[in-house]
C-alpha cells in the first residue's frame, strides 16, 4: 500500500501502537509481579518446581473413564551440571581477593561462592533431595487425580524409561517409588540407556545458532548497567575489570547470577548456603533474568533466530507418544508410559506441539513480552501428561496437562472443554510439519 496516510488511518495506527504498548507493559508487569512474589523465580530454568496451588479438573464427558497415562518429565532440582558453572566465577574471585580489591560485600560474596563450590564437589549433575521430593509429589498427585488408571484388572504394568543421565534415573526412582506405594499391585518395567535417548532426548546434538550469542550479548549490554555492582563488590572496580580474563564485566556479573540461582535446589541438602541472588537489587535481578529467559527460549524452543531447528527433536518424541498410545488403546496391559529426560527434550516437544503459549514462532527477544517466563514454562520437574479416557463404545478422548494444569492446542478444536478425540489429536500429531 502506498500514498500518504489520511487522518483516520493515522488514528488507527496510533490506537494500534498504543494497544501494543499497553499489552507489552502489562506483560512485563506480570513478570515483575510474579518475580517479586517469589524471588526464587529469578533463577529461571533453575527454579524449583512449584506444585499447582489448585488441582482443577474439568469433568470428563459422561461415560468416559481414564485408562492410560503418557508422561514426559524433566528431572527434578539438581546441582549444576558442571563444576565450571561455579568455579569460573569463584576462581576469579580468588584472584581478585589476592589483589586486595574486594570490598566487604565482595568478600561476603566470595565466601558464598566458595561454599557453593564446596557443595558441588563430586555431585555435579546429580539430583538433590528437593528434586527427589518434587517427583514424589508429582507422582502422588497423578495417582490421586486418576486412581482408576492404576487399579485396572489386566492393565497393571507401568513402563518407565529414562535418559542415561543420573539425575533422570534418580527422578524415575522417586516417581515410581510413590506409585508402587500407592498401588502395590503394579508391575514396573524400568529402562535407561543410550538407546532410549532417541525418543527421550534426541536433540542434544543440535548445534546452537551462531546469532544466539550476538543477540544475547546485545540485550545484556542494553539492559544491564554494571556500575552499582562493581562499586559494591570492589573497592577498585577498574582494576577488578582488568583481571576478568576472557569475560566482559557484564558477562562476569551474569555468570555470578547464573551460578547463584541453583542455591534453591540445594536448600534441603545445604540449608545454610548464603543467598547469592541477595547480592543484587530487584531491578538488576529482573534484567539478568530477562536475558536468561530469552537465552533458554532460543536454546530449546522454536524462534525466528534459530529457524525452528528443534522440530526434529519434538517429532521423534511425539512419535513415541503416538506409538505407545496406539498400543495401549489396542489392548496391551500398560497403564502408564513414563519418560524422564531433560529440558532439551521437553521444551522442543512443547514447541513442536504448538501448545497454548507456544503456538507462535517469535523472536527470542519477544519471549518475556509474550508471556513466556522460564520459571513458569520450564522449571525443574516440568512435565507433560496426556490422560486417555474411554467409554463403553471404545471411543477415546485425551486431556493434555502441562505442569499438571489443563491446557490445549489452539490450532485444534477440542470436542468438549479440554478434551480431544484421540482420532483428531492423533491426526494432528502425525501430520505436524
Amino acid at each position: 500500500m502506498t500514498g500518504d496516510l489520511n487522518l483516520n488511518d493515522m488514528k488507527r495506527v496510533f490506537l494500534l501502537c498504543a494497544a501494543l504498548l499497553v499489552f507489552s507493559l502489562s506483560q512485563a508487569q506480570d513478570a515483575g509481579t510474579l518475580l517479586k512474589e517469589n524471588p526464587e523465580r529469578y533463577a529461571g530454568v533453575h527454579h524449583s518446581y512449584e506444585a499447582p496451588a489448585v488441582m482443577a479438573d474439568t469433568p470428563a464427558p459422561k461415560g468416559y473413564e481414564a485408562f492410560y497415562v503418557s508422561h514426559y518429565g524433566r528431572h527434578g532440582s539438581r546441582y549444576h551440571t558442571s563444576m565450571n558453572t561455579v568455579t569460573r566465577v569463584s576462581y576469579l574471585f580468588d584472584g581478585l581477593d589476592s589483589l586486595g580489591v574486594l570490598s566487604a560485600e565482595g568478600q561476603a560474596l566470595h565466601q558464598a561462592l566458595k561454599a557453593l563450590e564446596q557443595s558441588h564437589e563430586d555431585q555435579a549433575g546429580y539430583l538433590t533431595l528437593r528434586g527427589g521430593r518434587e517427583h514424589q509429589g508429582i507422582a502422588q498427585r497423578l495417582y490421586k487425580r486418576v486412581p482408576g488408571v492404576f487399579a485396572q484388572s489386566g492393565r497393571d504394568r507401568v513402563v518407565a524409561e529414562s535418559s542415561y543421565v543420573q539425575r533422570c534415573i534418580q527422578s524415575l526412582a522417586n516417581f515410581t517409588m510413590i506409585l508402587k506405594a500407592d498401588a502395590p499391585q503394579l508391575r514396573f518395567d524400568i529402562y535407561a540407556g543410550e538407546r532410549f535417548m532417541k525418543h527421550i532426548s534426541p536433540g542434544t546434538s543440535v548445534p546452537r545458532n551462531r546469532s544466539h550469542s550476538a543477540v544475547f550479548d546485545s540485550v545484556l549490554n542494553a539492559r544491564f548497567n554494571p556500575d552499582r555492582v562493581m562499586n559494591a563488590w570492589f573497592n577498585d572496580p577498574w582494576t577488578a575489570a582488568q583481571h576478568l580474563g576472557k569475560y566482559s564485566v557484564r558477562q562476569f556479573i551474569y555468570y555470578v547470577f547464573y551460578a547463584g540461582g541453583i542455591n534453591q535446589c540445594l536448600a534441603d541438602d545445604y540449608p545454610d548456603l548464603s543467598d547469592i541472588l541477595g547480592f543484587f537489587t530487584e531491578d538488576e535481578l529482573y534484567n539478568l533474568w530477562y536475558c536468561e529467559n530469552l537465552s533458554h527460549f532460543d536454546s530449546m524452543a522454536n524462534t525466528l533466530e534459530n529457524g525452528c531447528r528443534f522440530n526434529e527433536t519434538g517429532r521423534k518424541i511425539i512419535a513415541d507418544f503416538v506409538k505407545k498410545a496406539d498400543a495401549a488403546i489396542a489392548g496391551n496391559d500398560v497403564a502408564a508410559d513414563l519418560r524422564f529426560g531433560h529440558d532439551s527434550g521437553l521444551l522442543p516437544l512443547l514447541s513442536y506441539l504448538r501448545l497454548e503459549g507456544y503456538q507462535e514462532t517469535i523472536s527470542m527477544t519477544q519471549a518475556a513480552e509474550r508471556g513466556w517466563y522460564s520459571f513458569q514454562q520450564m522449571p525443574m520437574g516440568s512435565n507433560l501428561q496426556l490422560i486417555f479416557y474411554r467409554d463403553k463404545r471404545g471411543d477415546v478422548l485425551v486431556k493434555i496437562l502441562r505442569n499438571e494444569q489443563e491446557t490445549t492446542i489452539p490450532a485444534l478444536k477440542p470436542c468438549k472443554g479440554p478434551y480431544y478425540r484421540w482420532k483428531d489429536l492423533r491426526a494432528y500429531l502425525v501430520n505436524l510439519p
